[in-house]
């Protein structure tokens, strides 16, 4: 509903107004009939005189008012739309004709404001009335306006109501011009497109602000006079203001003297700066505002430091939590099989090259331990060995991680920029963790870096070449996700130029017990509290251990805690080696049906018993199972179980 306030300065001033109303409504309903929505309007007369409009306080949309109250208003409501009742030529003429009836032919004096009766002297031909005009400009002249026409020979006088009023009191005739019915409605027709460019305005400008109010970054602009015309809810926020309405406020009332002030008062623009308000450090841009080449005011974002700092520490620790050194080597792989043994004499051979390395081996069968071991047996040991974890990551933060940006990138980005795992990789190795997981943008800008061997930070022009040699690991089988288009073929090939498989844990059971012994000794290093027998050792080897070496070795450290101070035996095994299928020498014909339906139906089972066991507990089912929490939530929702 859009209000329309007829301002006047007495009731029944434009004559017939609410019938006019009513058939331009009418009129305006047929035109458009075929919208889906049209918009309703309401009209309101408000009586008010000359004198008070100053004070008028009015719940409009749009205000219609006439010659000099329109004035008034204009100079009053600087934001308001309003319209002004035209006086056309018919009107002026339909008055000057009715004064002729009335009054007979005598000299008549037209007093108004300009718009109203520029040109009537040339309608004296017409109505055959000798006329002069004289400009109205304050409703307080209106009577020395009067006694001048009266001293030039003036008998009549046309104009407004107080006029006219003080006219007839003065013994002279009068007529007010009255408005007629096609000035009427071109007054309502402006009004309505006033008011309909008013609420879409209002509604973009409603939109505008609920977007900076939800925004990180703190938002302030105003004019080149220092009032306000922006101030967001995250500025108020940052810089500790607690009223709202900060809109049309001096930026001097509003913000201490200081620094930060004085820069969003400054002429220049400027990026990344660095200043302090009260207690706190500011990361601040600043730019000025044009309109048409010309300079209307001045915009400032900015953001807390402490905050960009702390949230940046945390992804840092995250990211970084094994640092940029490999800590292991070949020396570190504990075995006793044949199957590691083949495996690490082809390791060896690979680390003599720089051809990339894909690394293919189910969770927790020690990836990262064998291309750790390869970078340290390389000519590259003395360099950086950058590790991430593919999966750990969404898309737009690993592809800043991965290859850096530029300065002023994107909202909160570092001043001067950042080094991605790229550059900081610069002749050492990048170890990419579940390389399968990367979507298919990374993996074109992967194929790039590959391929070219450089890398171009986000947000730059400025190509940056790279000495890395790359070691990729999955646990998936990346040829079937060629096939079925999840994975570039050219990517794969560019990274498996050196295939490494390592073999699971059930396929060297030789290697347990030297493993078991070795987690159990790590748990109380120098001591002898815990010990295990033979038997109980022999009764790990049977178990399949179907989250490898990390689930074994979790599985060891819950038995030196539980058993802590005699010795582990069978019965021991039996009763904590819960979530785990044991693979007999002899399975039963069931079993073997299982497997060969495929392993991963018995793991689906056995991660919904432990999740059961655990009271849905991720973080508990992990280490129950041996594997890391990416790989329990990756596996929960490959296989669509409900937590």
């Amino acid at each position: 509903m859009i209000k329309i306030k007829l301002v006047v300065p007495r009731k029944g001033y434009i004559k017939h107004a609410f019938e006019r109303f009513e058939e331009f409504n009418r009129l305006e309903e047929r035109e458009e009939h075929h919208h889906e929505e049209t918009v309703e309007f309401e009209l309101e007369e408000v009586v008010v005189a000359a004198d008070k409009v100053a004070k008028l306080e009015l719940d409009a949309d749009v205000i219609i008012s006439r010659g000099l109250m329109t004035k008034l208003l204009k100079e009053h409501n600087e934001f308001m739309p309003i319209v002004d009742i035209p006086v056309q030529g018919i009107d002026l003429i339909r008055c000057l004709s009715d004064c002729k009836a009335r009054f007979g032919r005598k000299k008549v004096a037209v007093i108004g404001a300009l718009n109203m009766i520029y040109g009537v002297e040339n309608l004296a031909d017409i109505v055959d009335l000798p006329i002069q005009s004289y400009i109205l400009e304050d409703i307080e002249k209106s009577a020395s306006l009067v006694d001048l026409a009266a001293s030039e020979g003036c008998e009549i006088v046309v104009s407004g109501l107080s006029t006219t009023e003080y006219a007839e009191a003065t013994g002279l005739g009068a007529a007010i011009v009255e408005t007629g019915k096609e000035s009427f409605r071109q007054a309502l027709i402006e009004a309505k497109r006033l008011a309909l460019v008013s609420l879409r305005e209002q509604e973009k400008a409603e939109r505008y602000q609920t977007i900076l109010n939800h925004a990180y970054e703190g938002v302030i602009a105003i004019d080149l006079k220092g009032q306000i015309s922006v101030f967001n809810t995250a500025a108020r926020e940052i810089l500790s203001i607690s009223q709202k309405s900060l809109i049309d406020h001096s930026i001097y009332e509003v913000l201490q003297k200081g620094k930060f002030r004085d820069l969003l008062l400054s002429e220049g623009d400027y990026r990344e700066e660095i200043v302090s308000y009260q207690s706190i450090q500011l990361s601040v841009k600043k730019v000025s505002n044009f309109l048409k080449g010309k300079k209307v005011g001045n915009m400032m974002a900015f953001q807390d430091v402490t905050g960009i700092q702390e949230m940046e520490g945390k992804i840092r620790k995250k990211i970084h939590s094994r640092g940029h050194v490999a800590k292991y080597t070949f020396e570190d792989i504990l075995f006793r099989s044949t199957e590691i043994e083949k495996t690490i004499e082809t390791a060896k051979r690979y680390s003599e090259v720089d051809s990339n390395i894909l690394i293919i081996g189910e969770t927790g069968t020690g990836k990262e331990i064998f291309a750790q071991s390869i970078h340290n047996h390389s000519k590259r040991r003395n360099n950086p060995f950058v590790a991430i974890n593919c999966a750990a990551l969404p898309e737009d933060l690993l592809e800043s991680e991965l290859f850096g940006y530029a300065e002023g990138a994107f909202t909160g980005a570092m001043k001067g920029g950042k080094q991605g795992f790229f550059e900081l990789a610069h002749r050492g190795t990048i170890f990419l963790d579940e390389i399968g997981e990367i979507s298919a943008k990374l993996q074109s800008r992967l194929l790039r870096v590959l391929q070219e061997r450089e890398i171009m930070r986000i947000g730059d022009d400025k190509i940056i070449p790279v000495d890395v040699r790359i070691i990729a690991a999955t646990n998936k089988n990346l040829i079937h996700m060629v096939k079925k288009g999840d994975f570039r073929e050219d990517l794969y090939y560019r990274l498996s130029v050196l295939d490494l498989h390592l073999p699971p844990l059930r396929e060297r059971r030789a290697d347990i017990p030297v493993l078991v012994n070795a987690f159990i000794s790590k748990a109380f290093p120098g001591q002898s509290q815990v010990m295990i027998t033979d038997a109980a050792s022999q009764k790990l080897s049977e178990a399949s251990w179907e989250g490898n070496v990390r689930q074994l070795q979790n599985f060891c450290e819950r038995l030196t805690v539980l058993c802590k101070g005699r010795v582990i035996d069978v019965y021991d095994i039996e009763k904590y080696l819960l979530g785990v299928q044991e693979e007999r020498a002899h399975p039963s014909q069931q079993e073997k049906e299982t497997v060969a339906r495929g392993s991963h139906i018995s793991e689906r089972e056995r991660i919904l018993q432990v999740l059961k066991s655990c009271h849905y507990s991720k973080g508990k089912a992990a280490d129950e199972l041996g594997m890391s929490r990416t790989t329990l939530w990756r596996k929960i929702k490959e296989w669509g179980i409900e937590t």
